[in-house]
């Protein structure tokens, strides 16, 4: 089943750099089943500059990553309200993105159980590509932290390149490692990386 990006438009603000949980939570509120749908990723809010913990959102964006059937489940948080951390935001209508196949993918954080440091996050990465069965060269960058209901996840930035147009869709369809609800895992075409500050390109 193809997958597609649906990118909401999002005003308010601002909301805490380490927002992922507290995102998801909001969402879930709207919608309730979507703890139980496992085909859909949320990405974090895309925003206009980051000062003091705080991600100020100017004019924001929420992506979310599902298959072309779970998309209805989504289409009705077009105009929602959502509180996060006790900001209020308002989501806009979506505009959808089909995925493409770039040969180089990054994302912001990946996490696996256990792969707290470089070396078994390196293995955890090998392992998890050959099970779904692609092949590419993976780049570890910046080790990041993030907080899930009080607890510190730790995961690292990531890049695959050399991917053949199969294996790119594959790892956008179904992610590496776990929490994709919580925005990881989750790749876009790489636009350039200094493996330090991995950035995406913007659609």
């Amino acid at each position: 089943m193809p997958f597609i990006d649906l990118v909401f438009p999002v005003q308010g603000g601002p909301v805490p750099l380490d927002h992922a949980y507290l995102l998801f939570s909001a969402l879930s509120r709207r919608i309730p089943s979507l703890h139980e749908c496992r085909d859909i990723g949320v990405f974090n809010l895309r925003g206009a500059q980051a000062s003091r913990g705080m991600l100020h959102l100017g004019n924001g964006s929420l992506r979310l990553r599902c298959s072309t059937e779970a998309a209805a489940l989504l289409l009705p948080l077009t105009g929602s309200p959502l509180e996060l951390a006790g900001h209020k935001l308002r989501l806009g209508s979506p505009t959808v993105y089909p995925l493409s196949c770039p040969s180089s993918l990054s994302a912001r954080v990946v996490t696996f159980k256990h792969a707290i440091d470089e070396s078994t996050f390196r293995t955890s990465t090998r392992k998890f590509m050959e099970a779904l069965g692609c092949v590419g060269t993976p780049q570890i960058g910046r080790r990041r932290v993030i907080s899930i209901a009080g607890k510190k996840v730790v995961g690292f930035a990531l890049i695959v390149s050399d991917l053949s147009p199969q294996s790119s869709v594959l790892i956008q369809e179904r992610g590496l490692g776990g929490r994709r609800h919580l925005g990881c895992g989750l790749f876009l075409p790489t636009r350039a990386h200094p493996l330090t500050d991995i950035r995406h390109v913007a659609i």
